[in-house]
């Protein structure tokens, strides 16, 4: 294999600064131990990383869904999906309402009150909105929306996030919310819910959620060696075990673009494409 002429650069965002430094610190010296000379960036939002890879700048990103999807939109066969958490693999979004609300399926949800994330929310609204067309389901004739207030993150992004969505829910601003499914435990939790307090209306079919996307011009060798090094990482090892459960990864597995397929379609639908990472 013929070595590489500079370390791969791999890139990421620094929404929770502490955490990116660590987290990525760690990555860094398992590839760079395990043959695989790498560096890390880490970007204010998705858009600087997109364009950083779209520019050459990154070779590989760390990604979430939108922006992933973007990539691939974008450079159709150039940039390509690499890998995914464990976590991130068949996931769905809900639709839930408190079980004293009487909605126990989508006609009973016709006409009432329904909290989404904002229009460009890939599991908070972009899916779910396709998937319940396809299902008969118009959200902006068939339910009242309601409008909820976003929140303002470090990185200056603003987003309805699935606590706010949640607490409309429970405080009766909405009659029924969409969520994405591995934060409904955790506010079940929160809101010290018993399991039959709250009722699944709906939910999508399965789809993949972060990814690693590889940039147009990283060579199919790279691709391999820095998946195979990925999905060879062990969780039990002392040394990565820490920057894993702060990442919420048990393994990582391979990936393709497949698991992006119905949200390519619903950005392409929504006329998004290269207008929001």
């Amino acid at each position: 294999m013929t070595a590489r002429p500079r370390p791969l650069m791999i890139g990421a965002t620094a929404a929770d600064p502490k955490r990116a430094v660590y987290i990525w610190n760690a990555i860094r010296k398992y590839f760079n131990e395990a043959g695989l000379e790498t560096e890390y960036a880490l970007y204010s939002t998705y858009d600087a990383l997109c364009t950083a890879v779209l520019d050459g700048h990154v070779d590989i990103a760390w990604n979430a869904p939108m922006a992933h999807v973007q990539l691939l939109l974008q450079s159709p066969g150039a940039c390509r999906t690499l890998a995914m958490r464990d976590t991130d693999e068949d996931v769905h979004s809900l639709i839930v309402a408190r079980a004293d609300a009487a909605i126990a399926d989508l006609d009973d949800l016709r006409g009432r009150r329904l909290a989404l994330g904002v229009d460009t929310s890939s599991e908070l609204y972009l899916l779910p909105v396709a998937q319940l067309a396809e299902d008969g389901f118009n959200v902006r004739s068939d339910c009242e929306l309601v409008e909820l207030e976003a929140t303002e993150y470090s990185n200056l992004q603003s987003w309805v996030d699935d606590r706010t969505i949640f607490g409309a829910v429970m405080d009766g601003r909405a009659d029924a919310g969409v969520i994405f499914e591995p934060w409904l435990g955790y506010l079940k939790r929160r809101h010290e819910l018993a399991e039959e307090d709250i009722v699944e209306v709906w939910r999508t079919r399965p789809y993949c959620h972060c990814a690693f996307t590889s940039g147009p011009g990283l060579s199919d060798d790279t691709c391999e060696q820095f998946v195979e090094l990925l999905v060879a990482m062990d969780p039990d090892d002392p040394e990565i075990a820490e920057m894993m459960r702060m990442e919420h990864v048990s393994k990582w597995v391979r990936a393709t673009d497949d698991g992006w397929n119905d949200l390519m379609g619903a950005v392409e639908k929504a006329d998004l494409v290269g207008k929001i990472f």
